[in-house]
């Protein structure tokens, strides 16, 4: 299959479903190979099954990212497969809302490994990968707003996401000298809807709109548009970067709308 990441190979994690999923089937429709490294084995094969019969060449192999042996043979599988990676997207996440005085250790625990550990033993096991191809690559994390704009009942998230992009730096300086570039993309609240197993209630989406310039949630399509730019040969020069795609709520206080006065001192004409 022809097209701009053909002969490319990319491992997605929580690419059974999600923005993942959307991600995924976006790098296939653009001539790469791929692997989904999930838990879900229902939705794992069920997409596998879907996007081999639109002919692209994937497979499913399930794979808890908190584990450093699965992790590494997921990868193995890929290049005894395909003989090569190039892209890896850590989109595997899990939801634990709960103030931190209400949050056990278990919850903290659990998202705090799904979402940064995984990226530790995902990334490195792809750079490890890319360094022995000497071909350079890519590597992304999919982060989110909560990563440098705290709200509350997001601790475990907003910790691990914030913690995502420094390892994102760190690993653009470390693996520059190997043409491997790191970066994040962070989401906005998104319309996950039918491709997900989670959902966000309605109440929260209208409040969390309220708050966003662009008035609406993303679309899984407009944060695969970011990662496939990132992927892609046009990032090339491009890395240790965060870039975010939420309608303009990161920019600011939309709320705090209203009068503000203060002297001026004489430097402006009387009216």
């Amino acid at each position: 299959m022809s097209g701009e990441f053909s002969g490319k190979v990319a491992v997605v994690s929580g690419a059974a479903s999600g923005i993942s999923r959307v991600i995924l089937t976006r790098l296939l429709e653009g001539g790469a190979k791929g692997l989904i490294v999930d838990i879900d084995d229902e939705w794992g094969n069920e997409t596998v099954e879907r996007l081999r019969g639109d002919g692209h060449d994937l497979f499913f192999q399930r794979t808890d990212v908190r584990e450093s042996s699965q992790v590494n043979a997921a990868i193995e599988a890929a290049v005894e497969r395909f003989g090569r990676v190039d892209i890896l997207v850590h989109g595997a996440g899990v939801g634990v809302h709960q103030e931190i005085v209400d949050c056990t250790d278990e919850e903290w625990d659990l998202q705090i490994d799904v979402q940064l550990r995984g990226a530790l033993l995902l990334s490195r096991a792809v750079a490890r990968q890319l360094i022995r191809q000497c071909e350079g690559g890519r590597i992304l994390f999919l982060g989110s707003t909560a990563g440098n704009n705290a709200r509350p009942k997001s601790g475990p998230h907003a910790a691990s996401k914030a913690a995502e992009i420094q390892l994102a730096r760190v690993m653009a300086q470390e693996l520059g000298k190997h043409q491997i570039t790191v970066n994040v993309v962070s989401p906005g609240l998104t319309d996950i809807s039918n491709i997900s197993r989670s959902f966000q209630p309605v109440e929260y989406q209208k409040i969390f709109v309220h708050q966003v310039p662009l008035g609406r949630l993303a679309i899984p399509d407009e944060i695969a548009d970011a990662v496939l730019f990132f992927a892609s040969d046009s990032a090339r020069f491009i890395t240790g970067q965060v870039l975010v795609v939420d309608g303009g709520y990161s920019a600011g206080k939309l709320s705090v709308n209203g009068p503000h006065e203060a002297e001026h001192f004489g430097q402006l004409p009387e009216e």
